[in-house]
């Protein structure tokens, strides 16, 4: 029989053609390349690379302070707790719920601080080191970088893993009041000022917090440990120029096919406090 009938895209009723024959006209005539794509400027690859290199700096800030052998007054104590105090209630509210658990976070923390100093008192520093170098990895890498309203499981993970690493530091030390100094400066460090520096991203405050954090790291790093500086100092030059480069270089080898073929996928879910664009089209 020859092929003269007009091909039809159906199956409900016979055709000389099988049943994958495509006119050669119609071929990949819906193909869509790279739909939606967003390109990136080496500027805002370099705004989203300061991120990672505050964070980086408070956590080795966080780290060389406890070798400077720094001694914590009260009045030290006063001032960062009000502080950190004052940090949460700007994020959480001023509200009587909020400010109640504020007071019983310091209560259990004064209560607690005895505890600490003596919690591995056991266990060698070799130990105790080792465990802190893991926890600040893990809260580096499972650190929320995204400046959008979603949350990650990522985010308790590294904030518990920076406090687990705070109590095993405090533990070392002598003073009650370095112990509770230090659960307060990571609380302050891992806790108050990654909200604050989400609300920052973006605008113009933004490159002068991360020259004031990177200094203050390379300072604290001259004071206690020099050999740091080298490896923070690239780790900069990686951040903001080296890493950025090279993804908007990247860009340009994007190659993302659409058509009818694709299935549906879960898109945007649970970003904005819901489900938004269930079912990409």
């Amino acid at each position: 029989m020859k092929k003269t009938e007009k091909f039809e895209k159906v199956l409900y009723r016979p055709q000389p053609y099988p049943d994958n024959h495509t006119e050669e006209k119609l071929f990949l005539k819906s193909l869509k390349r790279n739909k939606n794509l967003k390109n990136y400027s080496f500027l805002q690859c370099m705004d989203q690379g300061q991120l990672p290199l505050q964070q980086l700096s408070c956590t080795i800030s966080f780290l060389l302070l406890h070798f400077m052998d720094i001694k914590i007054t009260n009045s030290m104590i006063y001032m960062m707790a009000l502080l950190t105090m004052l940090g949460y209630l700007s994020i959480a509210g001023f509200t009587v719920h909020q400010v109640r658990t504020v007071i019983l976070f310091g209560g259990f923390l004064f209560g607690l601080s005895p505890i600490i100093q003596t919690l591995t008192r056991s266990i060698s520093d070799d130990t105790i080191y080792a465990m802190v170098s893991i926890c600040l990895f893990t809260n580096f890498f499972l650190h929320d970088y995204n400046t959008e309203n979603c949350d990650y499981m990522s985010k308790a993970v590294s904030l518990n893993a920076a406090i687990l690493a705070a109590v095993c530091l405090a533990s070392r030390l002598d003073d009650l009041n370095n112990v509770m100094g230090t659960i307060i400066i990571a609380v302050l460090t891992y806790g108050i000022i990654p909200p604050v520096r989400k609300r920052m991203a973006g605008s113009k405050v933004m490159p002068l917090w991360t020259f004031f954090l990177l200094t203050s790291s390379v300072y604290i790093s001259y004071v206690s440990v020099p050999l740091v500086i080298v490896p923070l100092i690239i780790s900069a030059v990686a951040c903001l120029v080296i890493v950025p480069a090279f993804f908007v270089h990247l860009q340009k080898q994007k190659d993302n096919i659409f058509g009818p073929w694709d299935e549906a996928v879960l898109k945007d879910l649970g970003c904005n406090g819901g489900v938004r664009d269930i079912y990409a089209e």
